[in-house]
């Protein structure tokens, strides 16, 4: 891949949370080469192996069980960062679209300062980032991830730096202002503006996982198949 379309790449990450890059060679004969993915991902960070021991993680449906984690069960999910459940989650994710699904699976993309201006023009938005940005939020890891991720302290969703941290179904336990804050934080994300990228094989979907919430329209495609390569920004 060209140097110049890494470095627009980089220029639109950082300008606005997200990136894609088409045509991306990491698909020789129609196959992913693992080289080719890390090579692609490495221009916007290093590659990390915290969770599942692996720097490069498929994404694909691997089973129908409704508590799976969103990487290995088909159908839609809702918008979240990645490793909220860790101190200090990766910095950047590079999704590299294998397959597309033939039904849906797009890719969803909605940012901090969207989500924060849809909430407050919420009834109680106000409030609810107040409790957003304290300190009391925490988040249980997935369970093919648990042996992975060590106890962490709680942190806020919305700490006012321009950053997010989110994943619904793995809140921990919330007192009732708590979940008045989510419920409102959750009618927020219906209501934002979020870009919707169609998947095409080859597209590489690089997102900043500190100011970016991604999640995917639903699908039932067993066939679809996406590779993920999580990234921390100081090289």
């Amino acid at each position: 891949m060209r140097e110049t379309e890494i470095a627009r790449a980089q220029e639109e990450l950082a300008a606005r949370g997200w990136a894609l890059l088409n045509d991306a060679p990491f698909l020789p004969h129609g196959r992913p080469d693992p080289e080719g993915v890390l090579r692609i991902a490495t221009g916007f960070g290093r590659p990390s192996d915290r969770d599942g021991g692996r720097e490069i993680w498929t994404i694909a449906p691997r089973t129908t069980r409704p508590g799976a984690t969103f990487s290995m069960r088909a159908g839609g999910a809702a918008f979240h960062t990645d490793a909220q459940y860790h101190s200090r989650p990766e910095d950047v994710i590079c999704l590299f679209v294998v397959r597309p699904a033939d039904d849906g699976g797009d890719t969803m993309l909605l940012t901090e300062r969207d989500v924060v201006t849809a909430l407050r023009r919420e009834p109680a938005g106000e409030t609810a980032l107040e409790r957003l940005a304290q300190p009391v939020w925490t988040w249980t890891p997935p369970d093919v991830f648990s042996k992975a991720a060590a106890a962490v302290p709680p942190m806020p969703v919305l700490p006012g730096d321009g950053t997010v941290r989110w994943r619904r179904d793995n809140l921990g336990p919330l007192r009732p202002p708590q979940a008045q804050a989510a419920t409102v934080f959750e009618s927020g994300l219906r209501h934002a503006p979020a870009v919707r990228l169609c998947h095409h094989p080859g597209d590489v979907i690089v997102i900043d996982n500190r100011r970016t919430l991604h999640g995917r329209t639903p699908f039932a495609d067993p066939e679809r198949r996406l590779l993920r390569v999580r990234l921390w920004a100081d090289r």
